[in-house]
């Protein structure tokens, strides 16, 4: 398949009028904003234009002590540690507030979808690879407006560009069996039926004589007139009875909220239209949240489309990947780590490319060398998980070791020996470090699904694309939630709400 991505031609002069490259906010390599909130990982650099989420292999270093005191020791944490562009100027001063709002909100069902929001329950089991593409850009984003219209949410990531909505798909099929199994959602919960939220847009007009052709794969179309509502309501919501009963006052249940978005007035306010992006897979036309995020974002900033982008370049393997994305990283080789990502998932970042490496800036390269990176390999929805089984990095002269044996983890530091720290001594540990300060059922539910994770091991996803493999910054942040609740049991939900009631 053919993907948007750095490839494409030159694009139109008149998209880059200035005469060098213009400045930019501060940025780093994957974003850390996206809609239910990322956790922030050191390693890779962290990027995105809606919020691709900061993952990675974890921060250098080992938990702090351990029953066979295990050393509070490790690299410094190396990377890249930009802010992600449009949310933090250079210098580390406080992130600008944005004024998106709109724009973003304007498919703020795609942000629900993507971001495995409140309503992933609500889903049905679309086909991404039945996804109608259009014939020119306009109709594609015409119909993600339309489907809004109709509040038929399985129809807006339905019309999605298939990437995009495999996304959403696989992670919200997997959270919803997770959700069930910890008896959050009723057992007959049907993915098949929309509940919680609806849409409804009225009088959306699009002005195609002004719509700005980036480039071959990306157009961006402007959003003129129209409103678009959204109602939520909570009590279609399918919760188990417990989880209503014992947190119905604080859930409120009874609450429907409605706005209402006066894409007309915006717009006057604005004095310009709303940017949808509409990228072309395939030589068909699927809107794009990714593309869509990214363009408010240069919007806001006053900022135009690079010229040309950065090209993919995939490695043989998952593993390969996983190795070629942490010596980039070592290297601090920005262009290279954006290569890594995946054209389908990730053409955003690519295309957006040497602007993100400009404002990055000359960067430093680590002086680490990674000696040994053994990995263990597993199927996970959408690609191949890659963990860390064996780990050796030398950094100013000295060697750190660090092994994974079953659900032990071992660190050979110099001067210090082989420390050792294994899943059951998690509980231990959290005993010791938190004395009486944390509720004994909250340590045994910590240690438990600390333990699990050890147990799992972390990592990062590899998806393959045209027989090339590339690191997934988005599917390995999803595996890692997915490893958090698959260490929860259902009890623990229980002692949780009976903790939150004390």
């Amino acid at each position: 398949m053919s993907y948007p991505g750095g490839g494409g031609g030159q694009w139109p002069p008149q998209n880059n009028p200035y005469g060098q490259q213009p400045q930019q906010p501060q940025q780093g390599g994957y974003p850390q904003q996206q809609p239910g909130g990322y956790p922030q990982q050191g390693g890779y650099p962290q990027t995105g234009p809606q919020g691709f989420p900061q993952q990675g292999h974890p921060q250098q270093g080992f938990p702090q002590t351990g029953p066979q005191g295990f050393p509070q020791q490790g690299f410094p944490q190396q990377g890249f540690d930009q802010q992600p562009y449009g949310y933090a100027p250079m210098g580390g001063e406080p992130p600008k507030k944005k004024r998106t709002g709109l724009v973003v909100t304007a498919v703020v069902a795609v942000l629900l979808l993507i971001g495995g929001g409140v309503t992933f329950f609500a889903l049905k089991k679309a086909d991404p690879g039945s996804n109608a593409g259009q014939d020119t850009p306009a109709v594609a984003a015409k119909n993600l407006i339309e489907q809004l219209g109709s509040g038929d949410v399985v129809g807006i990531m339905a019309s999605l560009a298939p990437a995009e909505a495999a996304l959403s798909k696989d992670y919200m099929e997997s959270m919803t069996k997770e959700m069930k199994r910890l008896e959050i959602l009723k057992k007959d919960a049907d993915p098949n039926k929309l509940t919680g939220v609806e849409f409804k847009s009225e009088g959306i007009k699009f002005d195609e004589a002004k719509a700005e052709k980036i480039n071959d794969h990306l157009t961006i179309n402007k959003l003129v007139e129209g409103k678009i509502t959204i109602t939520s309501d909570a009590s279609k919501i399918p919760l188990t009875d417990k989880l209503v009963d014992a947190l119905g006052d604080d859930l409120n249940l009874t609450s429907t909220k409605s706005e209402t978005l006066d894409i007309t007035a915006e717009v006057a306010k604005r004095g310009a239209p709303i940017g949808i992006a509409s990228i072309k897979v395939d030589d068909k036309w699927y809107p794009s949240a990714f593309y869509t995020i990214a363009n408010a974002v240069l919007e806001e900033e006053k900022q135009k489309w690079p010229s040309q982008g950065i090209a993919a370049a995939g490695a043989n393997s998952a593993e390969e990947a996983a190795k070629q994305m942490v010596n980039a990283a070592l290297d601090a080789d920005l262009t290279k780590v954006i290569a890594l990502l995946p054209p389908d998932e990730a053409g955003v970042l690519q295309d957006l490319g040497p602007l993100l490496v400009d404002e990055a800036g000359p960067q430093k390269p680590t002086g680490a060398k990674l000696n040994a990176l053994e990995t263990d390999v597993k199927d996970v929805t959408g690609g191949k998980q890659v963990t860390i089984k064996k780990l050796s990095i030398t950094a100013e002269g000295e060697t750190v070791t660090i092994t994974r044996e079953g659900d032990c983890y071992a660190a050979d530091v110099p001067g210090q020996g082989s420390q050792k720290l294994c899943a059951d001594e998690i509980t231990q540990l959290l005993q010791q470090q938190g004395g009486a300060k944390i509720p004994a059922e909250a340590v045994e539910i910590i240690g438990r699904v600390a333990g699990s994770i050890m147990k799992t091991g972390v990592g990062v996803v590899s998806t393959e694309v045209d027989g090339k493999w590339y690191v997934s910054p988005v599917r390995s942040y999803y595996e890692l939630a997915l490893t958090l609740f698959r260490g929860f049991e259902p009890k623990d939900v229980d002692a949780l709400i009976a903790l939150m009631k004390k």
